[in-house]
C-alpha cells in the first residue's frame, strides 16, 4: 500500500515537472527513457496470460489463424528453433516502438505519462491480444502518416501491415471518411447517428450469418456478452472521458478557434479521440468492442490532453488542466478496479492479478 502511494506520488510529481521543463532536451530524453522502461519492464518478460495457450496452439500449427502476419512471424521463429515466447516478445517489441513513437509525435516531454496511463488501464488487453494491438499500432502510424505528415507511401505500408496483423482493425479505417468529410459542423452528431446505424447493421448481419462465420462465434458466447446494465456500467466511465474531451475542445475553441482549426495535429487527435463514439452502443453488449475500439483509443485521448496544453496560455491554466486530468485518472482507476467490488461483489482488480501472474518480482510494489 505504502509503495503504491509512493509510486502515485512520484507519477504526479513527474507529470508536473516534465510539463514545467518540457523545453529542456534532457527532460525529453528522461521522459522517453522512463516510458520505455515502464512499457518493457511490465510487458516484455511475461511468460503466461489468459490467451497464452491459444497462441501456442497457433504457433505449433495445431490450429490455423486468419492473421497472415502472426502466422508468418511464427513460422520464421519456429524454423529458426525459437519457441512461442520469442514470438510474444517480438510482438511486444513492435508494440512498444509503435506506441512510444506515436506518443512522442505530440508530447515528447510527457511520453512517460502517456505510456503509464495507457498501461494502467490497458495492461491486460495489451498482454493478451498481441495480434490486435500490433495491428492497432500500425493503424495509428498509418493514419498519422497520411493526415499529419502527408506521406501516402508510409500510410499504405503500415495500413497493409495492420490489416495483415489483424483483420478486425478494418473497423478503425472509416475514421478517414469522417476526418475528410467536408461538412464538419455536425461532426459529433454524425458519430452518434452512425453508431446506431452500425449497431443495427452489425446485429442484423450476425443474426442471419453467425452460424456460417465460425471465427466470430466466440464473441457471442455467454462469457463474452454483457447484460445491458453491465454494459452501461462498464462503458460509462469511458463515455465520461469522451464528454470531458468535448468540453475541453469547446473551451479551447472559445479563445483559439482559428488557430486550432489550422492545427493538423490538434484536429487529428481530437477527431480520432471521438471516433470511439461509434462503438459505444455495441460495447453495451459485446465486451470486445469496448476493449478494441474504445479503450484502445485511450492513448489518443491522453495524447490529445497533453497536446492541448499548448493552448493553455498561462501557468495557472496549465496547472489546472493537468490537475483535472489527474483527478479523472484517479476517478477512472477507482471506478474500474474498486467500485465493482462494492457494488456487486465482483473483484475489479484483474490488473493486480495479471501483474502478479506475469511479473512475480513486482509483488512488493502492489502490497
Amino acid at each position: 500500500m505504502i509503495s503504491g502511494i509512493f509510486i502515485a506520488l512520484m507519477f504526479v510529481i513527474l507529470v508536473y515537472s516534465f510539463e514545467v521543463f518540457k523545453k529542456v532536451r534532457t527532460t525529453k530524453i528522461i521522459s522517453t527513457f522512463i516510458g520505455v522502461l515502464i512499457f518493457y519492464g511490465l510487458l516484455f518478460n511475461i511468460t503466461d496470460n489468459s490467451d497464452w495457450e491459444n497462441y501456442e496452439v497457433y504457433f505449433n500449427g495445431y490450429n490455423e489463424t486468419t492473421d497472415f502476419l502472426f502466422s508468418y512471424i511464427s513460422d520464421v521463429f519456429s524454423n529458426n528453433g525459437y519457441d512461442y515466447i520469442a514470438v510474444y516478445k517480438f510482438h511486444i517489441l513492435i508494440m512498444g516502438i509503435g506506441f512510444i513513437y506515436f506518443a512522442s509525435r505530440f508530447s515528447f516531454s510527457n511520453v512517460f505519462a502517456v505510456i503509464s496511463c495507457y498501461l494502467l488501464f490497458q495492461f491486460v488487453p495489451l498482454s493478451n491480444q498481441i495480434r490486435y494491438y500490433v495491428a492497432f499500432t500500425f493503424f495509428l502510424i498509418s493514419i498519422y502518416s497520411l493526415i499529419v505528415t502527408k506521406n501516402k507511401i508510409s500510410f499504405a505500408i503500415f495500413a497493409i501491415l495492420s490489416v495483415l496483423s489483424h483483420s478486425a482493425i478494418l473497423l478503425m479505417y472509416p475514421f478517414l471518411y469522417f476526418y475528410y468529410k467536408k461538412n464538419q459542423k455536425n461532426y459529433i452528431l454524425n458519430f452518434f447517428i452512425f453508431s446506431f446505424v452500425f449497431a443495427g447493421f452489425f446485429f442484423a448481419i450476425y443474426s442471419y450469418f453467425l452460424d456460417s462465420l465460425s471465427h466470430f462465434e466466440t464473441y457471442f458466447e455467454k462469457e463474452s456478452l454483457s447484460s445491458l446494465a453491465g454494459g452501461v456500467f462498464s462503458s460509462f466511465i469511458w463515455a465520461l472521458w469522451s464528454i470531458y474531451l468535448i468540453y475541453k475542445n469547446k473551451r479551447i475553441e472559445l479563445n483559439f478557434l482559428d488557430t486550432v482549426k489550422k492545427d493538423v495535429k490538434y484536429q487529428f487527435l481530437y477527431k480520432l479521440s471521438l471516433y470511439s463514439i461509434i462503438f459505444y452502443p455495441m460495447s453495451l453488449f459485446l465486451q470486445i468492442f469496448r476493449e478494441r475500439y474504445i479503450m484502445a483509443l485511450f492513448i489518443v485521448w491522453v495524447s490529445f490532453i497533453f497536446y492541448s496544453l499548448n493552448y493553455e496560455d498561462s501557468s495557472h491554466k496549465r496547472f489546472s488542466a493537468i490537475s483535472q486530468f489527474l483527478v479523472l485518472i484517479v476517478i477512472t482507476f477507482l471506478y474500474v478496479y474498486f467500485l465493482p467490488t462494492y457494488l456487486i461483489g465482483i473483484s475489479g482488480t484483474e490488473l493486480t492479478e495479471q501483474l502478479i501472474k506475469a511479473n512475480p518480482d513486482l509483488v512488493f510494489l502492489l502490497q
